[in-house]
């Protein structure tokens, strides 16, 4: 049982993104603290893998068996870039170079005293956190919710019919004007005044469809430019979504009622004879009649279709923002699920310090401590990093721990390219004395014959010339390879008072270059 217990703890770490070996020498109080920050870390994994899962799912419907690799791949991606985002967060471990302002009349550099967390980039991260936690949120949001919101989704699909309707046969209703305006002035032109009147009594059904089918399309578009108004609001009263039910009522009852009469307008046509002069002209009139409406039925069942099959993701997820508190509820959910392991860091820092203090620890570790927080003396912090064990230091200061043993492998490493760099460049600085002393004693034995003590002083002096040397790199900063802060340099100014002041004020360490 306990090697379960274990075993978990060190998967909660490792989801944590802490280092493990640190973590099992702290206290239970620490330990539970990363465990904690380890289990939102892997419920964010769960909840990303659930959000894309179910999202996949109303995306590809019929094809559900790609939503779980889906799922996992987006859940792992979201993970690995929130513990990316949750190390840069986290308290500053390894020390960064202050912004730092020079004044005009003073050559002295002054330190802009800031507050570490509170700064654009800080801000910037959480941002993108929050807008992680947003956008896992809605297809939880949408798969939970959704059928809370089925009267206001059905209104908003009436609306969309409707404005698919009068969009797609508004060039229809045009024709059918103009083949009635054709009609119209063939009776005229071709028939006398009563029997002008005894075919247009016939044509009354056919002309009051025509014309009602044109003031639907007007009414409608009226109708739609109000709602277009209405939705413009965010959040409606109790006046304006009474007015919008009322109009989207309204055109669902005359779309009803356009439907019935297109349905039954082609056994109007056809129960409809004229015979005379006019029967041609009539039966080509009925022909494109029956042709445009067939076309407008065809739409509409077309579109019927289409709105059936789709789920309107986007729009319930709005619709749900703003209708149902429980939606809010959710995404606030998430978003603090985003942001706990952040303040849970900081905890885990404060409490770390508070047990460090209450206990009694040696002095140089106090030291070694607080210079590693906030560093004044570089030298001697160098010296210990490089001869302390890290193993020999028990404490449950996790982040003491972790800034000791980083800072102690930084130097090491800084140490050992170094070596290589003075290496390197010493192998090739040997090989051109070489190459050089080679080229010159050849020229230099010509004089040899001539004179062997003036050969004898150009010989030592060449050799000193080109004798080997260790070359080693120089610093430019206090605190190699952290590089914040620099070394300073006094100047000197070139009288008396100056030169005083160079040999009896200077300071203890002894970090600073001499200017002339």
């Amino acid at each position: 049982m306990n090697k379960v217990v274990s075993d978990i703890r060190l998967f909660l770490f490792t989801c944590s993104g802490e280092d493990n070996y640190i973590l099992t020498r702290c206290n239970w109080g620490i330990q539970k603290r990363f465990a904690l920050i380890g289990f939102f870390v892997l419920l964010i994994f769960v909840g990303c893998f659930f959000s894309a899962t179910l999202f996949s799912i109303s995306l590809f419907q019929g094809a559900e068996w790609a939503s779980i690799p889906i799922g996992i791949f987006w859940g792992a991606m979201v993970v690995n870039m929130y513990l990316l985002l949750l190390h840069t967060i986290s308290p500053t471990i390894i020390p960064l170079a202050s912004k730092k302002k020079r004044r005009k009349n003073d050559s002295v550099e002054t330190q802009e005293n800031k507050n570490s967390f509170l700064t654009l980039s800080m801000f910037c991260r959480i941002g993108f956190i929050m807008l992680l936690a947003i956008i896992i949120a809605q297809p939880l949001n949408y798969s939970i919710l959704s059928s809370t919101i089925k009267t206001e989704l059905d209104k908003h699909k009436i609306q969309e019919r409707v404005k698919l309707y009068a969009l797609t046969n508004k060039h229809l209703i045009k024709s059918e004007l103009e083949n009635q305006k054709d009609l119209n002035q063939k009776i005229i032109n071709k028939l006398s005044s009563n029997e002008a009147s005894q075919v247009s009594a016939q044509l009354q059904l056919i002309n009051a469809k025509i014309n009602r089918d044109d003031k639907f399309i007007r009414y409608a578009t009226q109708k739609l430019k109000q709602l277009d108004k209405i939705d413009c609001n965010l959040f409606l009263s109790s006046i304006e979504k009474l007015k919008k039910t009322t109009i989207i009522n309204d055109l669902e009852s005359r779309l009803n009622d356009e439907l019935l009469s297109d349905n039954g307008f082609i056994n109007d046509l056809n129960s409809i004879s004229i015979l005379g002069y006019l029967k041609t002209d009539y039966d080509s009139f009925k022909a494109s009649m029956s042709s445009l409406i067939t076309k407008k039925i065809d739409n509409y069942n077309k579109l019927n279709d289409l709105l059936n099959k789709s789920n309107f993701y986007v729009k319930t997820i709005q619709i749900l923002l703003v209708e149902n508190p429980l939606s809010w509820i959710i995404t606030l959910s998430v978003c603090l699920a985003f942001l706990l392991p952040i303040i849970f860091k900081y905890k885990a820092r404060d409490i770390s310090a508070r047990i460090f203090n209450l206990k009694d620890n040696e002095p140089d570790i106090v030291r070694l401590r607080e210079e590693l927080i906030n560093t004044t003396n570089f030298s001697w912090l160098e010296k210990k990093l490089k001869t302390v064990n890290a193993r020999d230091i028990r404490t449950s200061d996790y982040y003491f721990q972790r800034m000791l043993i980083e800072h102690k492998i930084i130097l090491e490493e800084y140490d050992q390219t170094k070596k290589l760099f003075s290496k390197k460049i010493s192998s090739n600085i040997k090989k051109y004395n070489e190459v050089s002393k080679s080229r010159l004693l050849h020229l230099l034995e010509k004089l040899k014959k001539v004179n062997s003590i003036k050969y004898h002083e150009l010989y030592k002096q060449i050799v000193e010339e080109y004798k080997d040397e260790v070359i080693i790199k120089y610093e430019y900063w206090l605190d190699m390879p952290f590089r914040t802060k620099r070394v300073n340099t006094v100047a000197i100014t070139n009288n008396e008072v100056g030169l005083l002041d160079f040999v009896y004020n200077q300071p203890d360490e002894g970090e600073n270059n001499i200017q002339i």
